[in-house]
């Protein structure tokens, strides 16, 4: 195919959604096979967990990435680099914003998180809500049994896998891979974002978690359209993943109260939620003004 061809060629973004989702589901079974093949059927022990996160990650979410990246270079002449979303690196200010939010909007989102725990389904669905929390303690104790740990150097092994390097995979597929392909296509920005907010956190697979992971979503797919490129949401889904780690192994060796982080902004039965409010006020002036300094960005 020649230049000209390649400069007026498109593949349409639904095609390009497809392929991701194609190549996922199969990566994803392969990995499946391949980590029963080898530890077992019925193991969840840690290293099994860590090294099935290290192959979903890599193979799973970066790898259809780069592989469509690859072939939208071919048919197109588009960057890889272009096409993932790593044209440029992040700015300090957005990094800075990005743990200014963190740290601003934690009581808003652990009320957000003890709210979508709280649900409870019609009586004629007690069934369905049985199974579901049922699924959701078994994958809450297999986490667990996976960050615990008294040892500072498999701590920081978590930090590495469950933070930095799922981060990194999660906001390659989701965002750059996803997003991007929806944003490249046209596709209205807020549609897009929530769009792949909501299959973000339907991936997960965790019904009393879902509120919370799709805002979660929302957010890291804006940072990516305002900043331009994707390690700005990789940096802040990293840091939201590497704080749970961090938390988890110093409340486990009795360094620091971790109920106390979760309950903040949760108030007693039949108070208001004055401190969940306040930081969901202030959430929206940080983001608003990350806006402003940013609404000239083009993705």
């Amino acid at each position: 195919m020649n230049q000209e061809a390649k400069s007026t060629f498109k593949i349409s973004w639904p095609v390009k959604v497809l392929l991701l989702v194609a190549m996922m589901l199969l990566a994803l079974f392969t990995v499946a096979l391949i980590v029963a093949l080898v530890f077992g059927f019925n193991n969840t022990g840690q290293a099994t967990q860590t090294v099935t996160m290290v192959l979903q990650n890599v193979v799973v979410f970066i790898v259809p990435v780069i592989l469509l990246a690859t072939r939208v270079k071919q048919v197109e002449g588009k960057p890889v680099a272009a096409t993932m979303w790593l044209r440029r690196g992040p700015s300090l200010r957005s990094l800075a914003l990005v743990v200014i939010v963190y740290l601003v909007a934690l009581p808003a989102m652990n009320y957000i998180v003890d709210w979508n725990e709280s649900i409870k389904l019609p009586a004629t669905l007690h069934g369905l809500e049985e199974q579901l929390r049922a699924m959701e303690d078994q994958a809450q104790l297999v986490t667990q049994a996976m960050l615990n740990t008294n040892s500072w150097l498999m701590m920081l092994v978590m930090v590495l896998v469950v933070g930095v390097l799922t981060g990194m995979g999660e906001e390659t597929f989701f965002r750059a891979g996803l997003l991007g392909s929806m944003s490249d296509g046209k596709v209205n920005r807020h549609v897009a974002v929530w769009t792949v907010a909501l299959i973000f956190s339907a991936f997960h697979m965790q019904f009393f978690g879902f509120v919370p992971r799709m805002l979660l979503g929302a957010w890291f797919g804006y940072l990516m359209l305002w900043s331009g490129e994707v390690w700005t949401p990789m940096i802040a889904h990293a840091l939201n993943n590497s704080a749970v780690v961090v938390a988890t192994f110093l409340a486990n060796n009795h360094c620091i109260n971790n109920n106390y982080l979760e309950t903040l902004g949760v108030p007693q039965q039949g108070e208001t939620p004055w401190l969940a409010i306040a930081s969901a006020v202030a959430t929206a002036i940080v983001i608003g003004i990350f806006m402003r300094n940013n609404k000239n960005n083009k993705s």
